[in-house]
């Protein structure tokens, strides 16, 4: 199985079409900016294909870094989708303090672009790590190589979500467990079997696994926006609402925008 640059071309024009139309057709703001936003990533894919395994081509390179740019923002897309499939009530009380961390999540991850002496270098078990910054051929799709820091070599060897190993501790906690701590648990679970659990099984490579997991949220993304499957996400109990907000009868609806 090879994956090429007419291929990702192909799926980042069925994404972005599919965000248009769910904009015409006034499906929820929140489903259709996240849809558009992993779309662009593949676009961006596209015309790395043009230049991948030239490491010292300024384009790869510019391509390379702003992939891991596209990364270092994804939390706050992923929490607009999740937040949407909680109670409206929940998610006008948290959003401030979850958009705050995944403010804090993408500076992490930007303070771990740059090479601080005192940091070292990332470790080689972390996704993304190498000592160039480039995109190279995987085993069927782009790999990416960033010479990260090595800020979060200390759990690059803990396993993420009993999976695979990394060393960006902030995005995971605040891309899967921050959802699930404020109710969000279905679609995270949904999120995660599609999403890096599935990459994962796609490729051995770790510097690859990222774009396959970019690749595989376009699809994950379509299923909710154009499929039943979205009403079952919808979480409308979660153990310690009824503590901190108690439900009122006027208010169980989840986000419609």
């Amino acid at each position: 199985m090879c994956w090429s640059g007419e291929a990702s071309t192909v799926l980042a024009t069925v994404g972005l079409g599919s965000t248009a139309y769910a904009a015409y057709k006034k499906e929820p703001v929140v489903l259709w900016t996240a849809l558009g936003y992993f779309s662009l990533m593949e676009a961006l894919q596209a015309f790395t294909y043009s230049v991948i395994d030239e490491c010292d081509n300024p384009a790869n390179q510019i391509a390379t870094l702003l992939g891991y740019l596209h990364i270092s923002f994804q939390p706050f897309f992923i929490h607009a989708v999740s937040m949407y499939f909680i109670p409206d009530r929940i998610r006008k009380r948290i959003q401030v303090p979850v958009y705050a961390l995944c403010f804090l999540g993408a500076i992490t991850m930007l303070i771990q672009l740059y090479p601080f002496e005192w940091a070292g270098a990332c470790h080689e078990a972390r996704p993304l790590c190498g000592s160039i910054l480039c995109s190279f051929s995987g085993e069927w799709h782009i790999a990416w190589s960033v010479p990260t820091n090595g800020i979060g070599n200390s759990v690059a060897n803990i396993s993420y979500l009993g999976f695979v190993s990394t060393g960006f501790f902030v995005y995971e906690l605040v891309g899967f467990y921050l959802p699930v701590l404020y109710g969000s648990w279905r679609f995270t679970a949904y999120h995660y079997i599609m999403g890096p659990l599935a990459a994962g099984l796609l490729t051995s490579n770790i510097n690859e696994w990222p774009a396959i997991w970019c690749l595989l949220s376009i699809g994950l993304l379509l299923i909710v926006v154009k499929t039943p499957i979205r009403k079952f996400l919808h979480v409308k109990k979660w153990f310690w609402w009824k503590w901190i907000w108690p439900e009122k009868n006027d208010s169980t609806t989840t986000m419609e925008q």
